[in-house]
């Protein structure tokens, strides 16, 4: 099996230049997150305790979905393994949003908000190491690299291809940092006892 080594983007150079190599640009992808933690912001006290995560996991595949697939377009939807995506043939790129606990930090890998299931797993090439971050990680099977769209509660967002590994990401193979969140401005919601909790992305299963 060919192996790639991981690799983390963090200069606005380097990223811009990969983002443009996968048809993809940073201030699109950062609308996508705007409108997802915009959608994450509406939850209330009424709503049930995981209304911001799934509002913002909704919002947040609609945008991906509604600023990258065009008529015409490289990019389309895709719902393959029953993972919520859009992929590009082309290129052989596949993007998911996922609302993640941190982003955009050296010291620690993203972890989903919500588990993922068998799909994602066969999806994002999992089951395929052990519990420390390979240097080198296996290309996908079916000849997609399979990225996340990584949206903290912050407003840092990153890019990255994982590996999903029982229902959490267990390494990575490429991280490629897009903001830190200090280039927004959305209200957070409060961090007290009885705000809505955002830990919430549907599971699709194939029946």
């Amino acid at each position: 099996m060919a192996m790639i080594a991981t690799v983390t983007l963090r200069e606005p150079w380097d990223v811009d230049r990969q983002l443009s190599e996968m048809g993809l640009s940073r201030p699109t992808l950062l609308e996508v997150r705007d409108v997802a933690l915009s959608a994450a912001a509406n939850a209330t006290d009424f709503h049930p305790l995981n209304a911001a995560g799934t509002f913002s996991y909704q919002e947040g595949t609609w945008a991906m979905r509604d600023r990258h697939v065009k008529v015409g377009g490289e990019w389309e939807i895709d719902r393959s393994y029953g993972v919520e995506a859009i992929k590009n043939g082309g290129r052989q790129l596949k993007l998911v949003f996922a609302n993640v606990d941190i982003a955009c930090n050296d010291s620690q890998w993203p972890k989903p908000r919500s588990r993922k299931g068998a799909g994602g797993e066969r999806a994002f090439a999992g089951n395929l190491f052990g519990d420390d971050l390979p240097y080198f990680a296996p290309e996908q099977a079916d000849g997609y690299a399979a990225y996340y769209l990584m949206v903290g509660d912050s407003g840092a967002a990153e890019l990255t291809r994982p590996i999903v590994k029982a229902g959490t990401f267990a390494g990575y193979v490429q991280r490629i940092y897009l903001s830190d969140g200090t280039d927004m401005s959305i209200d957070r919601l409060s961090d007290d006892g009885n705000a809505p909790v955002g830990d919430f992305d549907p599971l699709v299963v194939r029946k």
